[in-house]
């Protein structure tokens, strides 16, 4: 919880303490050894001052543990309101002590973050709050709260007993401390007036230090609280707590972006697909014959679609199935509206994309125009996440010198003239498409025996490397599909639940009372009168 240079310093600063409370004053002035050993405080207190001078925490810079990091299912406007809150971390710095322990300070400060956040999804809206549910806001608040109170249970010591009255009492600490210290030193003074000399070193050096490891035991609250309510602010908005707190926990605290999780969240979640774009003839087909080894067929067509054929993919010798989605090939002048349509069809479908190219072929605009499409189009449902895309160069064979292939081709570290031009085309293409594409690798995806190059080598080590943030796109159109699903019937569960009340309600007041059974001869006998 604490920084290394505040441990530092804090240890410093106890080494004098626990010496006068492990040793004898009484022995030590029987042995005249006080005189020497009262330097211990100074000594200690002007290295901790000369490390706290020398040894400064970035201004500009939140801890790692305190930092607000993206969250794997997090979409772009999840990642833009993220860097409010982190600009409210940073705010720590024109923050005054006497604030940090006070708490409408941490409420009008939640408040104003909350409106900041809210604005990013609605920013059109006179009111951003009016539009979220309530049963939103009160699982932000919960699930905030439960994860502040667990950080106090298990790192900071004393929790248990911290009272709010303690808490306060904070800013006025180190006060006392001074105070009493200055008593010590008056006595000590009058013991001997060398000791003045120390009492000036120790407040040049105590002072200053102790203010610091207070304010920044403060500071480590007050990050850890915009961390936690900004998290789930962000949440809130982009509509994920619209099914409460229970079921958000159950579904993303096992969720770190494995596909093991997806499964394990949602146990009819279908196996990771892959959509397969790109031009006629850029070997999107061939590439589909060698992922399945060429002996699986077509499975079947994909649902409002004429060309979207889905294929089987087992990876990891059997033990990760995947769907194989290959999408209608486009000309030189970039996908026409059907193709696109039923390209974007699949991509809604689909938890990552191949995007195949020829490689010896500069032409890349109709492959980049049907890129940012898609990506306009994907844009428009925010909650969602756009699948990771990767680009696969084939025909790299036909590249410089063409009648040169003898595979393998270290093309990142070329030596060889066929894999400087590997590299080269791999470059250009990255440079073209820049963070459209996660990665780029060539293969020769030919059928002729011993041309093939790259599958194993190249693309395999691609697909797997998309696994994990396909799982998590994967899950989070799953988790979005079962929100909705859900809505009609939860709503359909209260108003049963309701109707069921208000007629045994009805009953109940119209209905005369049941005779209960008749009272007992030891009942009779006490409500007979005394004689």
């Amino acid at each position: 919880m604490i920084s290394p240079r505040s441990l530092l310093i804090a240890a410093l600063l106890a080494i004098p303490v626990l010496a006068y409370l492990l040793l004898s004053i009484f022995a030590l002035y029987d042995t005249g050894r006080l005189t020497w050993l009262a330097w211990l405080a100074p000594v200690c207190g002007g290295a901790a001052w000369v490390i706290g001078k020398l040894w400064r925490p970035a201004a500009s810079e939140v801890p790692a543990e305190h930092r607000l990091e993206a969250a794997r299912h997090w979409t772009p406007r999840d990642e833009r309101a993220a860097e409010i809150v982190r600009e409210y971390q940073l705010r720590l710095e024109s923050t005054k002590p006497a604030e940090l322990v006070d708490p409408a300070f941490y409420q009008r400060q939640v408040e104003s973050l909350a409106l900041d956040v809210t604005k990013v999804y609605y920013p059109q809206a006179p009111d951003p709050f009016s539009s979220l549910t309530v049963p939103e806001v009160l699982a932000a608040a919960r699930l905030a709260c439960d994860d502040i109170e667990q950080w106090m249970l298990t790192s900071v010591p004393g929790s248990k007993l911290l009272t709010i009255e303690q808490w306060k009492s904070l800013q006025s600490a180190p006060d006392l401390v001074r105070k009493l210290s200055n008593v010590g030193w008056a006595a000590a003074i009058l013991f001997n007036p060398a000791n003045l000399v120390r009492y000036v070193a120790s407040q040049w050096t105590w002072g200053p230090v102790t203010q610091q490891l207070r304010g920044e035991l403060l500071a480590v609250f007050y990050l850890r609280v915009i961390r936690q309510v900004g998290f789930y602010l962000i949440e809130m908005n982009s509509g994920r707590l619209r099914g409460g707190a229970d079921v958000y926990r159950a579904t993303f605290d096992v969720a770190p972006g494995v596909v093991a999780n997806a499964a394990r969240a949602f146990p009819d979640t279908p196996p990771v697909t892959i959509a397969i774009i790109g031009q006629v003839s850029s070997g999107k087909s061939s590439l589909i014959n060698h992922l399945t080894g060429g002996s699986e067929a077509k499975v079947d067509i994909l649902p409002q679609t004429r060309q979207v054929s889905r294929h089987r993919f087992e990876l990891d010798e059997g033990h990760l199935d995947l769907t194989l989605l290959d999408t209608p090939g486009y000309g030189e002048a970039g996908a026409n509206r059907e193709q696109l349509a039923q390209i974007e069809i699949a991509l809604q479908t689909v938890d990552a994309a191949l995007l195949v190219m020829d490689g010896h072929s500069p032409a890349r605009e109709a492959d980049r125009k049907t890129l940012i499409e898609l990506h306009d189009r994907y844009a428009g449902n925010a909650n969602l996440k756009l699948p990771p895309v990767v680009g696969i160069l084939s025909h790299v064979d036909l590249l410089e010198p063409p009648l040169e292939w003898s595979p393998p081709y270290d093309w990142r570290a070329p030596r060889r003239p066929k894999e400087q031009s590997i590299q080269e085309a791999v470059e250009y293409v990255r440079e073209v498409f820049g963070k459209q594409l996660r990665d780029v690798v060539p293969a020769c995806l030919s059928h002729e025996e011993g041309r093939q190059w790259g599958i194993v080598e190249e693309v395999i080590p691609a697909v797997v490397s998309l696994l994990d943030e396909a799982a998590t796109v994967a899950l989070l159109r799953s988790y979005e599909k079962r929100l909705d699903a859900n809505h009609w019937r939860a709503l359909a569960g209260q108003l049963a639940r309701t109707g069921k009340q208000f007629v045994q309600t009805w009953l109940e007041e119209r209905l005369p009372p049941r005779p209960g059974p008749p009272p007992s001869r030891a009942e009779r006998s006490k409500e007979a009168p005394a004689d």
